[in-house]
């Protein structure tokens, strides 16, 4: 029996590597026939996009920068869809914009829309949260940072584990609780950023300059790859101790898989959630952190970014499974910077990586992509044991 599961188990797993590598090629197939319909150069536009990050280091290093957020919301966002609070994988759609729209558009169900606002949620008053603390003068450099990070990763847990307590401890309904707060720390970090915070000497709407002892350290000279790499690796290398080494990684897997078998198990759904809610937002809440520490000398209102809707994304493409996230958020990063040398170089707009990346997302995330293919194997696996069975050999 053990065999049989293992052999199951390593079946599926080959056929998600295998819809991973198929959409990817599929979805750059549709980018040639976008390019080549508005392109009088697609062979060349389409090269670009495929190897123009890799023409130089400050690419690269673009790559890795824009990488580093992703490492956080996308291990974030695997933790609480493994608890079964974001089912993205159910019908297989995700769209990136305006989440009022997206709502509307019914292109996410319920409960992925209010997931995703709060990793979302998380990460704007992060922003907010470490910039406070970055500003203050007269804090040892090392201690500095760190109470930033711990400052951003009260805070992120705070507005992702508020909605979760509201709805496991009162059966509050997630759509009214999660718009509430929603509302509630937007416009309160706008009214922190814009007031006590702002900067009236800077004429743009900007905080005040942070402290250059709570500025984050650039590992490599000359580039932009800052200390928030090294901690968005250890976040992930977390993430996969937690969910598959550990007895509440098992809680978290089997209340997303069956809640009923969980409940009926002994295990504690409500604790689970919330404390899964509340370490997602901590590891949301350091990536809010490592962003703006990392790359900006002060804080600038320029709207709002979408983090939390590429961890959704990055979940997806990784199955729910942080030991994959390196590889994920490099391949958005790479596809994104190639995206604005495209845009530099031609007159292709950046939204086709926006297509690229809905493509991918549909065909990975549909679990109908490959089934009867992988059907058909693993009715030829059960035959063929069953031949072995019959002639006598060793069966389970």
């Amino acid at each position: 029996m053990k065999n049989r599961v293992v052999k199951k188990e390593s079946i599926e797993r080959q056929f998600s590597l295998l819809r991973t590598f198929l959409a990817i090629i599929i979805s750059l197939a549709i980018a040639f026939v976008l390019i080549y319909a508005v392109s009088d150069k697609p062979f060349k536009d389409f090269m670009t996009l495929m190897i123009g990050p890799l023409k130089s280091v400050n690419n690269l290093t673009t790559i890795i920068t824009k990488a580093i957020p992703l490492l956080f919301t996308g291990t974030a966002i695997c933790l609480v869809n493994r608890c079964g609070q974001i089912n993205i994988a159910a019908e297989g759609s995700f769209f990136s914009g305006a989440l009022a729209n997206i709502q509307e558009l019914g292109l996410v169900d319920e409960d992925e829309y209010q997931g995703a606002k709060k990793v979302l949620r998380a990460a704007a008053m992060t922003y907010v949260a470490a910039t406070a603390v970055a500003i203050i003068p007269g804090i040892p450099p090392i201690l500095h940072f760190i109470l930033c990070f711990i400052a951003a990763m009260i805070v992120g847990s705070i507005f992702m584990g508020i909605p979760s307590i509201l709805h496991v401890k009162y059966n509050a309904v997630t759509i009214v609780s999660s718009l509430m707060i929603n509302y509630v720390a937007l416009f309160l970090g706008l009214y922190i950023i814009l007031n006590p915070l702002r900067d009236g000497s800077a004429g743009f709407e900007a905080s005040y300059s942070f402290q250059s002892t709570a500025i984050l350290p650039k590992l490599f000279a000359g580039t932009r790859i800052h200390l928030g790499l090294i901690f968005g690796l250890i976040v992930v290398f977390i993430g996969y101790i937690l969910l598959n080494k550990t007895a509440f990684g098992v809680q978290i897997r089997t209340i997303g898989t069956n809640e009923k078998f969980a409940k009926y198990s002994g295990m504690p759904i409500s604790k689970t959630i919330v404390v899964t809610s509340i370490i997602s937002g901590m590891m949301a809440g350091l990536g809010g952190a490592c962003e703006v520490l990392g790359n900006y000398p002060r804080f600038v209102y320029t709207g709002f970014t979408n983090h939390g809707w590429d961890g959704v994304m990055l979940a997806v493409l990784c199955y729910n499974q942080p030991k994959y996230m390196p590889l994920a958020a490099m391949f958005l990063a790479y596809i994104r910077t190639s995206a604005d040398a495209l845009n530099f170089t031609s007159s292709i707009p950046p939204e086709i990586v926006n297509i690229i990346q809905g493509i991918i997302i549909i065909f990975i995330a549909s679990e109908k992509f490959l089934s009867l293919w992988k059907h058909r194997v693993i009715v030829k696996n059960a035959e063929n044991e069953l031949l072995v069975r019959m002639s006598g050999g060793d069966t389970i």
